[in-house]
């Protein structure tokens, strides 16, 4: 999978994953952690967000008989690229990890802020407690007063990101199983609590240069997070309606919803 996102950067996330939804392979029992929710109850999208949380624990090593979806925790990627200024810029980054992948995904809590089960407009929030991004980087650049060119290992860890959710889904029949197929959605990241930056070898190993200067990145994670937020958002928005546009193609709706 290649995301390209031209604003005033870009960031590029490639997916280790096939990219086709297997055909009319269904789901062939309901698991036992799924409750099917009434959409005519006022609680349809509290009830919801539980089977959402759920799945994703439960299913964090893959969906077991879906081939397209590997592990949800962790994600793996062949690469991921940023780009993100021109030179002269305060801050003016490309870097490249490759063998990447993003773990600690599995605390993820999701939670009913605003759904309507006769519609199934579904307005929820993503809270995740703590995850890490990890790779083989490249990375030249400036920021933040810093000239940059070196490879590595990278670890990027992120704490306490909240994300918005909001997806519309259209029932459709398919092989004697009604499908709630994705039509609308939106993923925006609103919120950080922190974000901590590890780069070995920046500087060829000079050890003191390299803690100056993640102990100056680090200082300044909040700045870097909001320059990076929108092409974060688009990137994970994605990635995450790929996972749930499968989930949902593969598990009959039958299995979570009824009048």
């Amino acid at each position: 999978m290649e995301i390209s996102m031209k604003l005033c950067f870009i960031v590029v996330f490639t997916w280790i994953s096939m990219t086709q939804v297997m055909g009319a392979k269904i789901l062939p029992e309901k698991p036992s952690f799924l409750t099917i929710c009434k959409r005519s109850d006022p609680e349809f999208g509290t009830c919801f967000a539980k089977n959402l949380q759920a799945a994703f624990f439960e299913w964090k090593s893959g969906v077991p008989g879906l081939k397209s979806i590997r592990s949800l925790d962790p994600l793996h990627f062949k690469r991921v690229t940023i780009k993100q200024g021109d030179q002269g810029n305060p801050i003016s980054i490309n870097m490249e990890l490759e063998k990447a992948a993003l773990a600690g995904l599995g605390g993820t809590a999701i939670d009913d802020v605003g759904s309507n089960g006769n519609t199934l407009d579904m307005k929820l929030k993503i809270t995740i407690p703590s995850f890490k991004l990890t790779g083989d980087y490249k990375l030249q650049g400036n920021i933040l007063s810093l000239a940059l060119n070196s490879q590595g290992k990278a670890v990027i860890t992120f704490d306490n990101a909240v994300l918005i959710l909001n997806v519309q889904f259209k029932l459709n029949e398919r092989n004697g199983y009604e499908f709630a197929d994705v039509d609308k959605f939106q993923l925006d990241w609103i919120e950080n609590g922190g974000i901590q930056f590890h780069f070995n070898n920046l500087f060829n190993g000079d050890k003191a240069l390299e803690d100056g200067a993640l102990a100056l990145l680090n200082a300044n994670w909040s700045t870097l997070f909001d320059v990076l937020r929108p092409s974060l958002s688009q990137t994970n928005q994605v990635v995450v309606k790929d996972i749930i546009t499968k989930i949902f193609a593969y598990v009959p709706a039958n299995y979570l919803m009824e009048e």
